[in-house]
């Protein structure tokens, strides 16, 4: 409770106590026992005993009364912590003492007085004064020939006035004590409060964002995991801990087994990307950044930081596809085209381009429309797909031109094999766009030697073929003679082959 008019403050610490302990209950009684025995003895009380008796009880009763509260969750009836309810306590306690006999001596009865009604920290300055006053009154009392004493007046005099001022000191340095551990507690308190909060807003920030985060040991067992783990991955964090070997794909373990390795080894931060396993079994990208603080003592682990980045991943993937890829057919563009060629060379032996375009496919545009010329090219690409291996490119440079890339051929009839088996399937009679078509080609070839070849100059060589495959007539193929392998010096034909 505390009055701030009066800078009076009585401690929370006893709730439910009517008075100070001192003056209460059976201290009061056991007091009365052993002072009406010192009575017997002459050793105190030297007035009446009756009226000290009536004094000692009728105060206690009365201020047990006046400093009661007047009903439950009631003030004091005259508040015991305010200046008339603490005169009150203080006059009690001189008015006993002096009565003993032994006033002047039993001035530290004041202090004993201040130590029970809580902390001093701004009401040992009224406690003091209020003493001073007693013990003033009291020694007034005694020169006045009102009380008696057992000490001679000279001395009862001095002796008061060193026992007030050793109250006052005594007092004195409990309030200053009591200041300094109230700031302290209370320092002590906004630090918890304010740490609470601060766990509190960094839980709530952790639990709300997109990024999951896990501390472990150095030995990789989970002690922390966010609660984001919830909404971003689906599992409770309980049984992520339980899983938490099993989320990564298998074929990214390498990648989480050499990031563990490198922190282990003294990196202070891994940034990788790999595929975990949410909750309802499917795989998700997710880039995971960890920092080493084994040695840092407010964490003592390894932070992981990991999000899902499956959407990014995802548009990066198509990205790169469409850098490489015809927008309509999906095969392989020019670009792609020329990443092909650029490492072509790396083999050795034979290899082949095929460059072809359909015949009479602008007549399909204007006729037909552009729609059924697209989905005659689609046509068309699926058939080249269908006509080469695995490790064949097959590209579209745009409009109705093909290239298909053979990076392993054992002799120049392989080549030609592949140009007539697209020749002859492109010339089945099939259905497109709900017209009946029977698709006519013309196919240039060059074969190349993989250690000596030009890619430009390969696929030069094949346009030129292709147009003399058209000279000769639509529906074929054409593969250069000796004379043009020495023109264009490093690809080479073959004597002529029994292919028609």
């Amino acid at each position: 409770m505390d009055d701030g008019r009066l800078g009076v403050t009585v401690s929370r610490k006893w709730p439910g106590r009517r008075w100070p302990a001192l003056l209460g209950g059976l201290e009061v009684i056991c007091g009365l026992v052993c002072l009406t025995a010192l009575h017997e003895l002459g050793w105190a009380i030297p007035g009446a005993l009756w009226f000290f008796i009536a004094f000692l009880l009728g105060g206690a009763l009365f201020l047990q009364w006046a400093l009661r509260p007047s009903g439950e969750g009631q003030p004091d009836r005259i508040g015991r912590s305010g200046l008339l309810g603490t005169a009150l306590q203080v006059a009690y306690c001189g008015g006993v003492t002096y009565l003993t006999g032994w006033g002047p001596v039993l001035a530290i009865g004041f202090v004993q007085f201040a130590t029970v009604t809580g902390s001093l920290a701004r009401s040992w300055r009224l406690i003091a004064a209020l003493s001073v006053l007693a013990i003033a009154a009291g020694q007034a009392a005694l020169a006045a020939g009102l009380l008696e004493t057992y000490l001679a007046p000279g001395t009862a005099q001095a002796v008061g006035a060193v026992g007030a001022l050793c109250a006052v000191l005594a007092i004195r340095a409990l309030g200053t004590a009591d200041a300094a551990r109230d700031a302290a507690e209370n320092a002590l308190a906004l630090s918890e409060q304010a740490a609470r909060r601060s766990e509190e807003r960094y839980r709530t920030v952790l639990q709300d964002s997109q990024d999951v985060t896990v501390i472990t040991d150095a030995a990789g067992t989970a002690f922390f995991v966010s609660s984001a783990v919830e909404h971003v991955m689906g599992w409770s964090e309980q049984e992520y801990r339980d899983s938490r070997d099993h989320l990564v794909h298998p074929e990214d373990r390498p990648i989480a087994q050499a990031m563990a390795d490198a922190l282990k080894s003294g990196s202070a931060g891994e940034v990788v990307e790999l595929r975990l396993r949410h909750g309802d079994g499917a795989w998700h990208w997710h880039e995971v950044s960890a920092r080493n603080l084994l040695d840092n003592p407010a964490v003592a682990g390894i932070v992981f930081n990991h999000r899902d980045v499956t959407l990014r991943k995802q548009h990066q993937d198509q990205l790169v596809y469409e850098a490489a890829h015809d927008p309509l057919t999906g095969l392989a563009n020019r670009a792609a085209l020329r990443e092909v060629l650029a490492g072509w060379g790396a083999g050795s032996g034979l290899g082949a381009i095929l460059y072809l375009d359909l015949d009479g496919f602008k007549r399909v545009n204007d006729e037909l429309g552009h729609a059924v010329g697209d989905e005659l090219l689609l046509h068309a690409a699926r058939v080249l797909r269908d006509c080469v291996l695995g490790g064949d490119t097959v590209a579209r440079l745009g409009g109705d031109e093909f290239v298909v890339v053979l990076p392993e051929v054992r002799h120049p009839g392989d080549a030609v094999t592949v140009a007539q088996r697209i020749i002859d399937r492109l010339g089945e009679p099939e259905s497109v766009a709900g017209h009946p078509m029977s698709v006519r080609t013309s196919v240039g070839i060059a074969v190349c030697e993989l250690d000596r070849q030009n890619a430009e100059e390969a696929l030069r060589l094949a346009d030129a073929a292709m147009y003399e495959a058209k000279r000769a007539g639509t529906h074929s193929w054409y593969l250069p003679g000796e004379a043009d392998r020495e023109q264009h010096g490093g690809c080479r034909g073959a004597q002529p082959l029994p292919f028609s």
